[in-house]
């Protein structure tokens, strides 16, 4: 009989966590839809490193901010051309707002997330073998490109 009552009280906490995924997901997707940008507002350096700041950092760490760098390098890059500050619209980047370009734009904030998700996740488990040093350098690096880009810590131009 506890059997069947713990059961019960554990396929019930499954379902309403089930419930509140699916609701948060959704509630996520209609949001984002029209808020969807080429350049991610969150395509932003927080902070510049120095070397001595990185050096006194573990590999966990060092690993979490060249995943961030990767993610920000990733939204930027395809589109310096336009030139665009993180978050900017359609409109602000002077796209026309049309069927065909939303639809790019909507496929391509898919492919963008899928690609970064699988590119985390391969470093999650490659990065460790990494020399510290070069794990270290390679941030120096990405920082260095997206200031050149004329990203400010801001997000401005």
């Amino acid at each position: 009989m506890k059997n069947n009552i713990m059961r019960t009280l554990i396929l019930s906490v499954m379902m309403c966590c089930i419930v509140s995924i699916t609701v948060y997901g959704q509630k996520e997707t209609k949001s984002s839809k029209s808020e969807n940008t080429y350049v991610s507002a969150n395509a932003k350096l927080s902070k510049v490193h120095t070397k001595e700041e990185l050096d006194k950092l573990g590999k966990i760490e060092l690993t979490e901010i060249y995943k961030e760098r990767i993610s920000i390098i990733s939204e930027i890059v395809p589109y310096l051309a336009l030139h665009p500050k993180p978050g900017a619209s359609l409109k602000e980047m002077g796209i026309p707002q049309t069927t065909e370009n939303g639809t790019h734009l909507e496929k391509e904030v898919k492919n963008k997330a899928a690609y970064i998700a699988s590119v985390n996740e391969t470093l999650d488990d490659i990065i460790p073998y990494a020399d510290k040093q070069n794990i270290i350098w390679s941030i120096m690096f990405f920082e260095r490109i997206i200031q050149e880009a004329d990203y400010n810590l801001d997000g401005t131009k």
